[in-house]
């Protein structure tokens, strides 16, 4: 049954849109986290999002993220969402100083990266939520 969704699946305009945006995402962290250039990294923004945000804003980012994560040690896709007006790719990545960080892509309805998250996910963070 699997392997008919996944075959399924292949051939829509989804998996086309899926693709499109795991390879821009992986192109991001090529740039953002490994190679550590965050000019690079603006240019695979779409140009609704340069105008917000500059090379100086994000290298400032980056140099934060270096600071109070370390360096980037691996990541893996957790899941994409469709939305009407964007879509959603999560990624689970890991730092020196930061074992799990959540990272959220978003991209419009054309496939342009919009924005993008990490958002590092503490143990007493998870237990103080689930005790609500």
């Amino acid at each position: 049954m699997m392997s008919v969704s996944a075959i399924a699946m292949a051939a829509t305009p989804e998996s086309e849109a899926l693709s499109a945006q795991q390879t821009k995402a992986a192109a991001w962290v090529e740039t953002m986290l490994v190679k550590n250039d965050p000019a690079g990294t603006l240019k695979l923004m779409s140009a609704e999002a340069q105008k917000e945000i500059d090379t100086k804003k994000i290298t400032a980012i980056s140099q934060d993220m270096a600071k109070n994560m370390g360096k980037y040690k691996e990541s893996r896709f957790v899941g994409w969402t469709r939305f009407d007006q964007a879509d959603q790719m999560m990624y689970l990545m890991s730092f020196e100083k930061e074992p799990v960080v959540r990272c959220i892509f978003l991209f419009d309805k054309q496939g342009n990266l919009q924005n993008f998250a990490l958002s590092p996910l503490k143990a007493d963070q998870e237990e103080n939520t689930q005790k609500k």
